[in-house]
């Protein structure tokens, strides 16, 4: 089990999620390959694991501010955390957006993403949503929305 998060030279490489119990990772896409979008779940071994992994991100966040953070052929640029309302019921969440600027295939692209990362008790979820130019917005809403629907399901179980 791991997840990706930039070294300190800014690329992207796998790191192990240590004291993890389980960790699940869904894809999907507009069928016109207009919106990207992944979501995950994390358990771990407890509460205080789940905060150590918000917090890795949050550090990685502020590791490379004014870097390229590239993986392979892809370079993401203007990487930053965001405030944002956070999604009611969280322990914590940490948001990210920034700006793809070349595909895993070297193409130039223009996409811009968001990422919610929340923690409650020993679990961590993800949501994050990247279509085209002046989407930030609605990438926002719906990657809180996403996070909050995850979040409701795992409380009702």
């Amino acid at each position: 089990m791991t997840t990706s998060l930039p070294d300190q030279n800014c690329k992207i490489v796998a790191e192990s999620l240590t004291d993890a119990l389980a960790h699940q990772w869904r894809n999907a896409k507009k069928p016109d390959n207009t919106a990207f979008a992944s979501s995950s779940l994390t358990v771990y071994k407890g509460a205080d694991f789940a905060k150590r992994d918000i917090a890795r991100q949050r550090d990685a966040l502020r590791q490379c501010p004014s870097k390229s953070e590239t993986s392979d052929k892809r370079q993401w640029d203007n990487v930053h955390e965001v405030k944002i309302p956070a999604p009611k019921g969280f322990d914590d969440v940490v948001a990210e957006e920034g700006h793809l600027g070349t595909d895993e295939k070297g193409q130039t692209v223009d996409a811009y993403y968001v990422s919610l990362t929340g923690s409650r008790g020993q679990y961590v979820l993800n949501s994050a949503i990247s279509r085209g130019p002046d989407t930030q917005e609605q990438n926002r809403t719906d990657a809180a929305n996403a996070l909050s629907l995850m979040l409701s399901r795992l409380a009702s179980r």
